[in-house]
């Protein structure tokens, strides 16, 4: 099953999510994604809580949900990255239906985590915008 697949299932309202992480990297076809990470609103999270469905985890003070390779973040603001899952959402792109972080957010919000990974992803969005422009 495809990313966009396995998010289409989860049926979650537009306007409420968006995925981030290197979910917009396997949407464009520039590297394939171990995981699936969303950011959602306060309301959806709540709602989410609700339904048992989902493991609870809580990392930096927040309550993460997972299930299977779906991983839910209930929001992106912190220190670094200052975005809002709201304004996230609000700049999104949407591909088949799914809203995914754009390009140029994903850069910033790549870039205030500072791993290894996000480094080397960086140069993968450059290069896939270079070659798009």
């Amino acid at each position: 099953m495809t990313l966009i697949e396995e998010a289409k299932q989860l049926n979650f309202p537009p306007g409420e999510y968006v995925i981030v992480g290197s979910g917009p990297l396997e949407a464009l076809g520039i590297r394939t994604a171990s995981d699936i990470d969303i950011a959602v609103t306060p309301a959806l999270h709540a709602r989410l809580r609700t339904t048992g469905e989902w493991e609870e985890e809580e990392r930096y003070g927040k309550i993460f949900l997972k299930k299977g390779r779906v991983d839910i973040n209930p929001h992106l603001s912190w220190e670094e990255y200052p975005t809002t899952t709201e304004e996230a959402i609000a700049s999104a792109m949407v591909i088949d239906g799914i809203y995914f972080m754009n390009l140029n957010e994903l850069k910033k919000f790549k870039q205030a985590l500072g791993r290894e990974k996000d480094f080397a992803d960086i140069e993968r969005i450059d290069a896939y915008l270079k070659e798009k422009h």
